[in-house]
């Protein structure tokens, strides 16, 4: 079952129910502005540029095929010096969600390596 848009739900209150004009022309300029909103190329923010220049360094620093933990990481990358490792570990999840990272736990620390 899919979820119910609120621009679907506009156009099935246009589609099927007989409205007053004023409130059909409320409802079609409704879905208009949902249209343009949802064309918009947002431009990235500001610190989703310098996390992809973070990752970008972590992968450099895996590529040597060692496998390291965040801790490890942040102490053989001098671009993550002084972040948390809560930070590089979100990082770490962004790079295994987009298939550049994998991770494998060994005696209960992780350890991320490349693919």
């Amino acid at each position: 079952m899919t979820k119910m848009t609120s621009k679907m739900a506009l156009t099935y209150a246009i589609d099927n129910c007989d409205l007053p004009q004023d409130v059909m022309e409320k409802f079609i300029a409704m879905r208009a502005q949902l249209d343009k909103n949802a064309s918009v190329e947002r431009k990235p923010t500001p610190r989703q540029n310098e996390n992809a220049v973070l990752m970008n360094d972590i992968l450099v620093g895996l590529s040597d095929g060692s496998h390291k933990s965040v801790s490890d990481l942040i102490a053989a990358v001098p671009a993550l010096n002084g972040l948390t490792t809560q930070r590089v570990s979100a990082l770490m999840r962004l790079l295994k969600l987009d298939g550049k990272v994998d991770k494998e736990v060994v005696k209960g620390k992780t350890l991320f390596f490349l693919i």
